[in-house]
């Protein structure tokens, strides 16, 4: 029987502080960009929720230039205050270039190493004000449950010696059980030899679990490219059979999938439209009108959701479209649940463009969140194979063969790994 899966929501805005719900997550990961710019709310949140959290302290970000600037080219605000703390007491510039060029010394890797972990560790520490004072217990010390190395994007051994370096320094001052990102490019996914390079690379001394990130794979690229497919195969084999801890930074129904293979711990941030995460920073812009369906177990569009959902009866929807809590409520409410998700009015300004609602867009992201919650209980009560089985029945009998061949390749996968 398959052991547990922990469930982890990212928090990437204040708007998703809204959403932290023990029972809903296992725990949070607090990205430390917004750290910089919602500490208060987020302290609160953390305070009140009393769920489980961890900070990425987003070393990635400081990488490359393009990655920590606006459109204008100008650093943001709070990159320019998260890259000060991590580089107090060194002689980094760490806005001045890449990060590569910008430290001059194993020295000043160590410093900046140091300041992250004490990033997370103290950033969070609520300040006693005077109305705590008049409390009978003292404030909520808020305290990771993990830390997380600093790590960089492992384009070339020269990062694969600088992440050694990193996760060494971690290691040595941790206080904490300590997790190691293992970030994989997908030039570097795809070639045998250097995924192999970067595999062997990775430490295993004073590391309590691994935290994969694939920047640039989605999870349609995954299932429709075999190479892709297998390589994430290779990566979670071989890493899980190091016995340590295995989780996934931006996890997806299909590495859900691979609990059986070593994956224990999924991060996924609140959107539901899959974009690979990319490694650089993504530009705004309205939203588009898509939904997530759980019974084909990924994001379509409006106008195709509704073709598919909109002529069931409450019965067949539940049975074959969605059965969280926002669609069983509003058929106990008397009224059809797309009518709600896939509200949608014109943008500002763009009359032949349409953007979800204000509140159909806090609908989906319930939804999405339950439905997600869903999958990762069945996939820690069940086999993969099972749940994916179970899975294209639904699939099949909602939408057809397409959407059972594209789950089929998942399982195909699944048995031959």
């Amino acid at each position: 029987m398959p052991g547990s899966l922990r469930h982890v929501v990212r928090i990437r805005r204040s708007d998703d502080l809204h959403f932290v719900r023990p029972g809903l997550m296992d725990e949070v990961l607090v990205n430390a960009n917004h750290l910089e710019n919602s500490s208060i709310s987020t302290t609160a949140t953390l305070r009140e929720s009393t769920v489980p959290f961890m900070v990425d302290p987003v070393l990635t970000r400081f990488q490359v230039p393009e990655w920590w600037r606006n459109e204008r080219g100008v650093t943001k605000k709070n990159y320019t205050r998260l890259g000060a703390i991590y580089v107090a007491g060194t002689s980094i510039q760490i806005a001045a270039g890449p990060l590569m060029q910008t430290v001059p010394d194993d020295n000043e890797w160590r410093v900046l190493a140091k300041n992250v972990l004490n990033y997370q560790l103290g950033r969070l520490e609520p300040a006693v004000t005077q109305l705590d004072l008049l409390e009978d217990e003292p404030p909520l010390e808020l305290r990771p449950v993990r830390l997380i190395a600093p790590a960089l994007v492992a384009f070339s051994e020269a990062e694969d010696e600088i992440n050694c370096l990193l996760a060494e320094a971690s290691a040595h001052m941790a206080e904490l059980p300590l997790a190691l990102p293992v970030i994989v490019p997908i030039e570097r996914l795809l070639n045998p030899e250097e995924l192999g390079r970067l595999i062997d690379s990775v430490p295993r001394q004073g590391v309590s679990s691994y935290l994969l990130w694939t920047p640039n794979v989605t999870e349609e690229r995954m299932l429709s490219d075999d190479r892709v497919f297998n390589a994430v195969l290779r990566l979670v084999s071989e890493l899980a059979d190091r016995g340590l801890g295995l989780g996934h930074l931006h996890g997806s129904y299909s590495i859900s999938a691979l609990h059986d293979l070593g994956i224990d711990t999924l991060v996924h941030h609140l959107g539901w439209v899959d974009k690979g995460e990319p490694a650089d920073e993504q530009g705004g812009g309205p939203r588009s009108c898509q939904t997530y369906v759980p019974g084909i177990r990924h994001t379509i569009r409006f106008d195709r959701a509704r073709a598919l959902g909109y002529h069931l009866s409450a019965d067949e929807y539940l049975a074959r479209y969605c059965d969280c809590d926002i669609c069983t409520g509003s058929f106990e409410s008397k009224q059809h649940p797309l009518d709600l998700l896939l509200e949608e009015h014109p943008v500002n300004n763009m009359p032949n463009r349409q953007t979800p609602t204000g509140r159909a867009t806090e609908l989906n992201t319930w939804h999405f969140l339950i439905s997600r919650r869903q999958e990762v209980e069945a996939f820690a009560s069940l086999k993969a194979s099972e749940v994916v089985a179970r899975d294209i029945e639904r699939a099949t009998a909602l939408a057809g063969i397409s959407e059972r061949d594209r789950l089929k390749r998942l399982a195909d996968g699944l048995r031959s790994a």
